[in-house]
């Protein structure tokens, strides 16, 4: 069983093959040097590999990858199941096709072609590790030295913009010794398991504090959530709308916004909110 798209332009659930006229695939250039990156809006996916299972409850997107990154995408959602000292892609169970350096050479090419993009990825352990004989840790440290060194930003420190073009930015969600920022220093709201409209006044709550709050604060708003029976993509076509609506024609730091199912006007009106 794959994935199913459904057709809807505006925010939801789009095929994997959007017109090219939608495509933000250097929208950062107009983001200045100087700024930190916990000053803008920036578009994100949950659980953004998640595309593949034999039950609709695990996919979360639709876009790939390279769809993802064309369209405007700069947070990454990346989960790694740690086995036989590799780091396939999970979600929970379910193997996603590919493994972490898959994920990393597709972005490396990516910022090949568009240098002045930002690309950020958190890392978080997902599932039960097997057959390791070292740490995750040591995994993805081992495995990030396979690609060039200039591609990743490693530091602990919030940076500017100026300082992480061309490069992914790490945010670690996981245990072990320090390596890129650490994903628990933010401020988040990720209520995973909510009503509908709880689950919208959260966000709506968090997004509002984003825009109103001062301070090298990196703001991080997960749209995606469960809710009784129902699929991520059916709860993200409830939701999308809503944060859609809310976005549109806002300007100001909304801070990181992160969903299931995005549609390319979502990400675009996230992307036009910073100019």
């Amino acid at each position: 069983m794959g994935n199913v798209n459904a057709k809807d332009p505006d925010y939801w659930n789009v095929p994997d093959d959007p017109p090219s006229e939608s495509y933000n695939e250097r929208w950062m250039e107009s983001v200045p040097d100087e700024k930190k990156i916990t000053q803008f809006s920036i578009p994100g996916t949950h659980n953004s590999m998640a595309r593949h299972g034999d039950l609709i409850w695990v996919w979360c997107q639709s876009l790939s990858l390279n769809t993802q990154l064309k369209l405007g995408v700069r947070f990454f959602d990346i989960r790694c199941r740690h086995v036989n000292n590799g780091l396939p892609i999970h979600h929970e169970a379910f193997y996603q096709h590919c493994n972490f350096n898959d994920v990393v050479s597709q972005m490396i090419s990516y910022l090949n072609s568009n240098p002045s993009e930002v690309l950020l990825m958190r890392i978080r352990e997902e599932y039960e590790p097997e057959g390791n004989t070292r740490s995750f840790t040591d995994t993805l440290r081992a495995e990030i030295s396979e690609h060039p060194a200039e591609r990743f930003y490693l530091k602990t420190i919030i940076p500017n913009v100026g300082e992480c073009r061309g490069k992914i930015v790490l945010l670690r969600d996981f245990s072990g010794y320090d390596l890129g920022i650490n994903f628990g220093s933010a401020d988040l709201e990720d209520t995973w398991s909510a009503g509908e409209d709880e689950k919208w006044d959260k966000v709506k709550a968090h997004l509002d504090k984003a825009q109103t709050s001062t301070g090298n604060i990196l703001f991080i708003t997960f749209s995606s959530f469960t809710s009784g029976i129902q699929a991520p993509r059916e709860l993200a076509r409830k939701m999308n709308p809503k944060l859609h609506s809310y976005i549109t024609g806002r300007k100001g730091r909304l801070g990181i916004v992160a969903s299931d199912y995005p549609g390319p006007k979502l990400i675009r009106d996230t992307i036009k909110s910073n100019f």
